[in-house]
């Protein structure tokens, strides 16, 4: 067995990652940008939280608002144009979308919860 080194390799990355967005769908020049930065594994959490709702009898709920709304405001980090947490969420379905695109989805966020942050795509 060998102790780690470096404790680089066990923290979060301060990455933001730049992606361009298409904003309107008769127009492929018409873009936006958006920073989405790297998630650690107690977004996963509080994610989960917004995601799933339980019931006074212990039965869960789906809460997809609840887990988008989540996503939008803590990992996306900035945009050009810039816009403040309400703007994003007021975003049209199209804009919307192609930013949910590059976030990870409910599905993945179960995998996460059961482990997935060592597959290759989180």
């Amino acid at each position: 067995m060998t102790q780690i080194a470096n404790k680089e390799n066990i923290l979060t990355k301060r990455n933001e990652r730049r992606h361009e967005i298409r904003v309107d769908p008769d127009n492929d020049d018409i873009i936006m940008e958006v920073w989405i930065r790297d998630i650690n594994f107690f977004d996963v959490q509080n994610a989960a939280q917004s995601m799933f709702i339980i019931q006074d009898d212990g039965n869960a709920s789906l809460n997809l608002e609840g887990y988008w709304k989540y996503a939008f405001s803590n990992w996306v980090v900035r945009s050009n144009p810039s816009l403040t947490p309400d703007e994003m969420l007021e975003l049209n379905a199209y804009a919307g979308d192609q930013i949910a695109h590059i976030l990870p989805k409910p599905d993945q966020l179960a995998e996460m919860m059961q482990g997935g942050f060592t597959n290759a795509s989180n």
